[in-house]
C-alpha cells in the first residue's frame, strides 16, 4: 500500500489529493502466493473505488478489515498493538487521526449500504440480507466503544 500510495503522490492520476487510494483494502481483494511456506500478500485486486485522496483513508480502511476491529476481537490491547504496528509500518500519516477515520469508513459504509438498499440496488439488498449491514453497524459500535484505548495505543 505505501509503494502504491508513493508512486502516485504528485502525479496527475491524485490530481490535487495527496494519492491515489484503494478504497477497498482488505483481505478479500488481496492475491496471496505461498512463500517460504507461508502466504504472502502480492497483489491487490478490484480496483473499481480507487479514487484521488487521502493516505491516512487506505490506512485506516486497512486496520479495520484486516484487524477485524469489531465485537469479534477479544483483546483489545492486541488490537491497539497491531494498529499501531501498522502506522509504525506505514508511516507518514496522522495517528492523531486514525481511529477518527476508521469511524468514519465504517459509518460511511453501513450508511451507504442502507441507502442503497432502501433504494433497490440488487447488490445492497443481497449484502443487507446477508447481515453486512449490521456486522459493520456493529464493528463501528466497538470501535467507538474502544476508541480511547485505540488512541493511546498509537501517541
Amino acid at each position: 500500500m505505501r509503494e502504491f500510495h508513493d508512486l502516485t503522490a504528485g502525479t496527475a492520476l491524485a490530481g490535487s489529493h495527496e494519492v491515489v487510494c484503494h478504497n477497498d483494502l482488505s483481505p478479500k481483494n488481496t492475491v496471496y502466493q505461498p512463500v517460504d511456506g507461508a502466504l504472502r500478500p502480492v497483489a491487490f485486486i478490484d480496483w473499481d473505488l480507487a479514487a484521488p485522496g487521502a493516505r491516512i483513508h487506505d490506512v485506516a480502511h486497512v486496520c479495520w478489515q484486516y484487524l477485524g476491529l469489531g465485537p469479534a476481537v477479544r483483546d483489545v490491547s492486541e488490537a491497539a498493538r497491531r494498529l499501531r504496528l501498522i502506522a509504525d509500518g506505514y508511516g507518514p500519516v496522522d495517528r492523531r487521526e486514525l481511529v477518527s477515520v476508521i469511524l468514519w469508513w465504517q459509518d460511511r459504509c453501513w450508511r451507504g449500504i442502507e441507502a442503497a438498499a432502501h433504494c433497490g440496488d440488487p447488490s445492497m439488498v443481497r449484502l443487507r440480507d446477508a447481515g453486512v449491514l449490521g456486522r459493520v453497524r456493529a464493528a463501528h459500535r466497538w470501535v467507538f466503544a474502544h476508541r480511547d484505548t485505540l488512541d493511546r495505543a498509537l501517541h
